[in-house]
């Protein structure tokens, strides 16, 4: 297989345009972080399961597990034959 002949590219960029574009990529992500952050700590309930979870997701951590209901709460939300749950069953009169 032929190869090619390359060579690296090199920028050349002033030290004052270098130093404002490490700057940017720095404030951007603080800003973005606060942002997910503030949104995990006050923002509405679904929002904030969200900004948790791509807390997680960033820091490369699994995902929580979900917590499995009580027996009890499974057995009074158990569908019927007729896909209605027992509690709008009895609710029914």
């Amino acid at each position: 297989m032929p190869r090619a002949n390359t060579t690296p590219i090199q920028i050349h960029l002033s030290p004052g345009v270098a130093t404002n574009l490490v700057v940017a990529v720095v404030v951007f992500g603080m800003a973005t972080t606060a942002v997910v952050l503030a949104t995990a700590l006050y923002g509405r309930e679904e929002n904030s399961e969200r900004a948790f979870r791509v807390m997680n997701w960033l820091r490369r951590a699994p995902e929580p597990e979900k917590p499995q209901p009580s027996p009890q709460a499974r057995s009074r939300t158990r569908p019927t034959g007729r896909g209605e749950s027992i509690r709008a069953a009895t609710l029914r009169p």
